[in-house]
């Protein structure tokens, strides 16, 4: 069969002057290739269909009735509001008052927000002091390719070039109260080489034992700078008239009393995701609508009062962030079986990747196996979120307690309630391929293909759970929000998960920590913008 394919020469002029152009020669170079068919260069107009189902419109898209004067018990008057007592809301608050405004903090709960442990920042003092050299523009390829291209890579760029800075300031609150800050699985084993990883990870990771402590350190020098914080407090609706800027936020205490608190400056909202909003997640975010959030106070309080005075949230389907263990040994690469007893992917994937093959298995679960020799094999088995690299004591003792253990595999297939013989020529399968030192089946790098084949073996069942979705409103350079006509909202700005255009398709882990690392560098960034605000 022939092609309509054209052979063609063309002479490329190496410019040695500008250095725009090197050529493998070192002189002119001539293509010499053969070209098929190409679109037509004009650009085709955008077709839209005709017969687009209109989108349901839901409650909280209807901006509930202004409140009145009369009922406004109390009126407190600052510079800045800001709106969140989590990370993204707390450093939004320090660096105002840093800048010498009058702020007010506002948080909904009686203390406050925070989970999790890792922080994710590039260039530190840190990382400085350990030698860590990371390639900005690497991460930032990554993100986006991760994203699909989606995300706003001006805002990546403003996370990777300046959160070493925002690192700085928050390792001299941390250092003045002694809590203990490390790179996260820093050196790696040696058998690691980010080179050779298909997903790579990247030593990014500030790790604090509990985000709380965190959080706490941020409260105590909000304190020390003067910052008054009004907890039990929930935020109810934003202030603007027509499309002036915004000039503050009502609020409604634990007695249920309204309060209006007046923004001489602007209103940040640092307000969490919303994760727990069953109206939210069916609109925004339906792929994972039937898993409940693990945070009940992520209602999307923010999202609604900047939409109801004009804000836009980002294109949907919204990024879930959704982490759980394949097993026992959380997320290293031993083998996984389905409940029908397969084997079923390459299981050297990233902790929210495994959860997306395992949500499409039979009944949402799958086994991890593994057998006696775990512990010399886990420093094989890669580095980043959920890995294990050392068996300690306690790992070994946590495993005896939590996976189901037996001294063949019949009887494990038993304990697992798998077909047996399903299950033993699944194993027998994996363990010929491993010793072959080839995956033929799905791919896997040979030191990763652990056998199972010295008893005691072991299998424990996968979990996952919803942690937050990050999607938010859209927003430019500056953090403030857009109206419908790409028109900045004055008066306000986001921090947090409340801001949009970070993340899209899946959440990337090759940066364990990237979603706090950015709440704490917007949240501080977005203080600062707040303060300029005219």
């Amino acid at each position: 069969m022939s092609g309509n394919s054209n052979k063609t020469k063309h002479v490329i002029r190496g410019n040695f002057k500008t250095g725009r152009k090197t050529l493998p020669s070192g002189g002119n170079e001539v293509i010499s290739t053969r070209v098929g068919y190409l679109p037509p260069l004009k650009a085709p107009p955008i077709r839209k269909r005709k017969d687009m189902i209109p989108e349901r419109i839901y409650n909280f898209q209807v901006p509930p009735d202004p409140i009145r004067a009369n009922d406004i018990k109390k009126y407190i008057h600052a510079e800045v509001v800001v709106v969140g007592a989590g990370i993204a809301g707390l450093s939004a608050a320090l660096s105002a008052a840093e800048a010498g405004v009058k702020t007010i903090l506002l948080e909904k709960m009686a203390t406050v927000q925070a989970r999790g442990h890792d922080n994710a920042f590039i260039g530190s003092r840190l990382q400085e002091k350990l030698g860590i050299k990371i390639d900005k523009d690497e991460i930032i390829r990554n993100l986006m390719r991760y994203g699909a291209n989606k995300p706003d890579q001006r805002l990546i760029r403003m996370w990777a070039e300046g959160s070493g800075k925002t690192a700085d300031w928050l390792l001299d609150m941390t250092d003045a109260a002694g809590l203990e800050v490390i790179i996260n699985h820093y050196p790696p084993p040696p058998a690691f080489n980010n080179a050779t990883e298909y997903y790579p990870q990247y030593p990014v990771t500030h790790h604090c034992h509990n985000e709380r402590l965190i959080a706490n350190c941020l409260l105590d020098n909000v304190s020390k700078k003067g910052v008054v914080t009004y907890f039990r407090t929930s935020a109810k609706q934003l202030l603007r008239k027509k499309k002036d800027r915004i000039t503050g936020v009502i609020a409604q205490n634990a007695a249920g009393e309204y309060l209006q608190f007046n923004a001489a400056k602007a209103v940040v909202l640092c307000t969490g995701d919303y994760g727990n909003n069953a109206e939210m997640m069916a609109k925004y975010c339906p792929q994972s609508s039937y898993l409940a959030s693990m945070i009940p106070t992520s209602t999307g309080d923010g999202h609604m009062m900047a939409m109801w005075i004009g804000a836009v949230m980002e294109p949907g389907p919204h990024t879930p962030m959704i982490h759980g263990p394949a097993g026992p040994l959380l997320s290293s690469a031993f083998l996984q079986v389905n409940l029908l007893g397969e084997r079923f992917q390459n299981e050297d994937v990233p902790i929210q990747s495994n959860v997306n093959a395992v949500e499409r298995q039979p009944g949402g679960m799958i086994w991890q196996v593994f057998d006696s020799k775990y512990p010399e094999e886990l420093p094989y088995h890669g580095i980043g979120l959920g890995k294990i690299i050392i068996a300690t004591e306690k790992v070994q003792h946590d495993v005896a307690k939590v996976a189901i253990m037996a001294d063949s595999i019949v009887e494990l297939a038993v304990k697992m309630k798998l077909p047996v013989e399903t299950f033993k020529a699944t194993v027998k399968r994996y363990n010929k391929l491993a010793r072959s030192g080839k995956d033929l089946d799905f791919g896997k790098r040979p030191d990763r293909l652990s056998p199972v084949d010295s008893p005691p073996y072991y299998a424990g069942k996968s979990g996952y759970s919803l942690l937050a979705v990050m999607g938010g409103l859209n927003v430019n350079q500056k953090l403030q929000p857009l109206d419908k006509d790409w028109n900045v909202i004055p008066g306000l700005y986001l921090a947090g998960n409340t801001m949009g255009n970070r993340f899209a398709v899946d959440y990337p882990t090759m940066c364990p920590g990237l979603s706090h690392g950015m709440a704490i560098h917007f949240g501080r960034i977005a203080g600062l913008n707040a303060v300029s605000q005219k």
